[in-house]
């Protein structure tokens, strides 16, 4: 029987961490979805309720806060559980603890379902999709809005093969590992201590798109008009 927190263990190898050997951002954001989906089928809302019916999981807003974020060859558990549904909207909320149990990273997605012929997002109730969700002490807010200042720089990039997912859409994975090559070199060894993340349309397998992008004190801000926003905060 599905509990009502969903709990993966792992050890991070050497596909999981960056040249610093650190967790990449973009792994963490994967691991995340995985145990969301996971959890999901755990729970009698997976592809026979969704995706073979026409319905498609997307993620509308996702927001990272991170303490340490874990290293190579450490062993780390995820916890993922889902908030109370908001009418079209399900929240995920992550928690990322160390072998002795110490908090380093919380998350909060937030999810809904889309129609895969018209891209619409569907009403859940209409269609018998219920996840029932709690609230739970320390869980974070999600992100909402990203005020983003004036973004001088500009970059022109492509929802290519190797970014899109099942969906047939960029993964919102690839936005970060999109935004981590703008950075500049040096930032690179930072530590990014929150990711904010708001989508706002899709991006389809082979449409290009600008980036504006920039950083102001210590953080990097992206945004594509009418796709997307991205903030990255550093340590």
């Amino acid at each position: 029987m599905a509990g009502p927190i969903f709990v993966k263990t792992l050890k991070l190898r050497a596909e999981h961490v960056d040249f610093r050997r650190k967790m990449r951002p973009s792994v963490l954001m994967r691991l995340f979805q995985e145990c969301c989906i996971a959890h999901t089928e755990e729970l009698g809302m997976g592809r026979k309720m969704t995706l073979d019916r026409g319905f498609l999981w997307v993620i509308t807003s996702e927001r990272i806060q991170i303490e340490r974020m874990p290293e190579y060859d450490e062993e780390i558990t995820l916890e993922c559980y889902p908030g109370p549904m908001l009418h079209y909207f399900f929240p995920r909320n992550l928690v990322v603890k160390d072998a002795q149990g110490s908090t380093l990273i919380k998350g909060n997605a937030m999810w809904a379902l889309i129609d895969e012929k018209s891209r619409a997002m569907i009403d859940p109730k209409e269609h018998g999709i219920h996840v029932e969700g709690q609230d739970l002490p320390g869980q974070i807010a999600p992100a909402m809005m990203i005020p983003t200042p004036a973004l001088s720089l500009v970059a022109k990039t492509e929802a290519s093969y190797s970014l899109v997912d099942i969906n047939g859409h960029l993964n919102n994975c690839s936005y970060l590992d999109i935004a981590m090559d703008l950075f500049d070199k040096e930032d690179l060894s930072r530590d990014i201590t929150e990711i904010a993340l708001v989508f706002k349309k899709e991006i389809p397998l082979g449409e290009s798109f600008d980036i504006s992008y920039g950083k102001e004190k210590e953080a990097y801000y992206f945004a594509s008009k009418d796709r997307f926003s991205l903030k990255i905060s550093l340590r």
